[in-house]
């Protein structure tokens, strides 16, 4: 997403509330941010030969990547603070770190290329002292461009078997008596940690840095996402270490996920599962013992296909309702209130240019203009309406006109109607008022 998509969703997020976008900046498909010290991140690892086809395990062959200029980044920084929101960058390590890897191949266990897959993949930075020199400078670097309070270390999703085969990484654990290869990360993960503390900031990590088998620092805030350990067992474990903590758990705040079930009333793709505004507005804020600093959002984007438009469908509403959870917490009015409310605001998220979510699952920016001929209504008891409209008779609709109401009425009827004889009948309907005019086709 270029600058002015990122400011936009930026802007969005005030209208709500929102104090804090975290910045997710590197990772193994590509490197966003621009560095002096090695510019290989940007020339190399920014870009991938490819991006992955939906789900299966082919890419498009197609050269993709990028990576923001320091101007831009200034300039988002200085448009969020505006509007009063703090960027919380994250550089990821020691895992999801393959594009690294591709520019600067010393750092890693094995050759690499920019990772064209999506997922947790195998790819780990070679335990080193160049490797963590490296991590600390990047660290420094991304801190010039962007001044926040808190640092985003990652620590998620690291894999071991690199480790497991490398006499380097053997070494280095006797070096720093570590007694499994797990503890390889948290060694990582600490060297990071006192990077960030040594600029004054103060480190955010995910939970799954808890269990490394290397204590961090209890003033590390520990972002608890991981919602089949149980979102419990982690507060309380985050709890006994003396971590703050914020609530952003897979099951209720994954904001790639679908919003309906297996994503039949959606507009876009999906990573996967079922997330609707209710999941997230129910969104559980019981610290178990540990402070609770807020609740986040995640808008991953390996499935934000379909740009802008389809990074607001994903956001928003539900967005709002975990901002309203969120400042609100035990004494938010309810769900039903919520939507009473979100109804008022949909004529300015419109003039936003908000492409939010619509309760019949419609992209709000892509509603038609319906032909004056003609009517399609919605009614909640007897579904879809279609009538003429007598004040222009139908044989003054264009072709153009009946071809775009002809999608509207079958993307209504699926809507309302998971079985194909309710389309169908709405089609018929829709011929018998238009005269029969050709063009028209009920399909399956």
């Amino acid at each position: 997403f270029n600058a002015s998509e990122v400011k936009h969703l930026l802007r969005t997020m005030a209208s709500f509330k929102m104090n804090r976008f975290h910045w997710h900046l590197s990772d193994d498909q590509g490197w966003r941010i621009p560095n002096q010290k090695y510019p290989k991140l940007t020339e190399v690892g920014a870009w991938r030969e490819g991006t992955q086809i939906g789900h299966s395990s082919t890419h498009d062959h197609v050269r993709y990547g990028g990576s923001y200029t320091a101007d831009e980044m200034r300039s988002i920084v200085a448009y969020a603070k505006s509007l009063h929101i703090e960027i919380i960058p994250e550089i990821d390590s020691p895992g999801h770190i393959q594009a690294v890897l591709a520019a600067y191949p010393e750092l890693g266990n094995a050759g690499a290329k920019v990772a064209t897959q999506f997922g947790a993949l195998e790819h780990t930075m070679k335990p080193s002292e160049t490797s963590m020199h490296f991590i600390s400078d990047v660290i420094g670097e991304t801190a010039q461009l962007v001044d926040s309070d808190y640092f985003h270390v990652g620590g998620d999703e690291v894999a071991t078997q690199q480790w497991s085969r490398s006499a380097v990484a053997r070494d280095f654990m006797a070096s720093h008596r570590l007694r499994n290869v797990e503890g390889i990360a948290g060694v990582m993960t600490q060297n990071a940690i006192h990077a960030v503390k040594h600029l004054g900031r103060q480190a955010v990590v995910w939970d799954d840095a808890m269990h490394n088998g290397v204590p961090l620092p209890r003033d590390t805030v520990v972002m608890l996402w991981r919602s089949w350990m149980g979102v419990k067992n982690l507060a309380q474990q985050a709890a006994e270490q003396g971590h703050a903590v914020v609530m952003c758990p897979q099951d209720r705040t994954y904001l790639d996920q679908f919003q309906s079930p297996n994503g039949n009333n959606d507009a876009f793709g999906a990573i996967g599962g079922f997330l609707n505004t209710r999941k997230v507005y129910e969104l559980d804020f019981n610290g178990h013992g540990a402070k609770v600093l807020g609740g986040q959002g995640q808008l991953w984007s390996e499935y934000i296909t379909g740009g802008v438009r389809d990074l607001d469908y994903k956001a928003w509403p539900r967005g709002a309702a975990l901002a309203e959870a969120t400042w609100s917490g035990r004494h938010r009015p309810g769900f039903g209130d919520f939507q009473r409310r979100l109804q008022l605001l949909r004529p300015e998220l419109r003039g936003m240019q908000v492409n939010f979510r619509d309760a019949y699952g419609q992209q709000a920016l892509s509603t038609l203009k319906m032909p004056k001929a003609i009517e399609v209504h919605h009614d909640r008891h007897s579904g879809l309406q279609v009538r003429r409209n007598t004040a222009r008779p139908a044989r003054h609709t264009r072709h153009g006109d009946t071809q775009a109401l002809l999608a509207h009425v079958r993307s209504v009827a699926s809507s309302n109607a998971a079985d194909a004889s309710k389309r169908h009948r709405a089609v018929a309907l829709l011929q018998r008022l238009l005269g029969g005019s050709k063009g028209l086709k009920a399909r399956r």
